[in-house]
């Protein structure tokens, strides 16, 4: 990821503040964010309720200090996404973080479906676990702590949904090693966040629109509790290569801007 890309005007504001925070939550020696975020939910939300853990997540991300989670703009485009995948899904999460998401798909889903997130930070996977334990949603999610490189090639089974929103310069790899396990099949689909200007990971982005396996979507959105411009990549996974006119460039179904 290019880190100028932050300075650039329409995200000035928004690099401005988060750093600011940060340099004060150094100074005040304070704890990891998502450490904060997560007392912040076992103080504030009601208990086996999902809606009211997402609700102080974002209170806490408004209020308090910004947090990298998917937010209220595109949790709808989450929610339609598991709503599309079959009772009893299996999906793989690459990026625990808060638990946020985990949590937004797993209460979507229902209780057959299977949730498998991955993070490399063991302070995330813990915050995350006791933010999904506290919506009650603990036995329909599973965390793994380790390099996602590592963990993805020892997991084994069909994922209906994959949701990639972990370092932007693994998607293209990590996606890969996804295929080459056959992890993946016919009308799964391969959601990426953070693939706007901002972010660019090109890569990737080459790679899933051109490589013939994907039918591509590109949603535009806004980086998390902000304005700045973002999107969203949906590719969904075809067995056989797609024909030259199915390579053509994604369609942006977001309306104008």
């Amino acid at each position: 990821m290019q880190w100028w890309r932050f300075l650039h005007p329409s995200a000035l504001g928004f690099t401005l503040k988060t750093s600011s925070q940060a340099l004060l939550d150094k100074v005040r020696q304070a704890p990891p964010r998502t450490v904060q975020a997560t007392r912040f939910v076992a103080e504030h939300a009601r208990s086996g309720d999902p809606l009211s853990v997402l609700q102080t997540l974002d209170r806490f991300a408004r209020e308090e200090r910004w947090l990298m989670s998917v937010g209220p703009d595109k949790g709808p485009l989450i929610t339609e996404l598991a709503e599309r995948v079959p009772p009893g899904a299996r999906v793989l999460e690459l990026g625990s973080y808060c638990g946020y998401s985990a949590v937004m798909m797993a209460s979507t889903l229902g209780p057959q479906a299977n949730i498998i997130s991955v993070d490399i930070d063991a302070t995330a996977i813990e915050c995350a676990r006791q933010n999904v334990e506290m919506a009650g949603l603990s036995s329909q999610v599973t965390f793994i702590q380790g390099p996602s490189s590592q963990i993805v090639s020892t997991l084994t089974g069909h994922f209906d949904l994959v949701f990639l929103d972990h370092w932007k310069d693994l998607y293209k790899g990590d996606l890969q090693t996804i295929e080459e396990r056959g992890l993946i099949g016919y009308g799964s689909i391969v959601v990426a966040d953070n693939v706007g200007e901002i972010f660019a990971p090109k890569k990737f982005l080459d790679y899933v629109r051109n490589c013939g396996l994907y039918d591509c979507e590109h949603r535009r959105a806004t980086i998390e509790y902000t304005r700045v411009p973002d999107a969203v990549e949906i590719a969904v996974y075809r067995s056989d290569p797609l024909d030259s006119q199915s390579q053509a460039a994604p369609k942006d179904t977001s309306p104008a801007a």
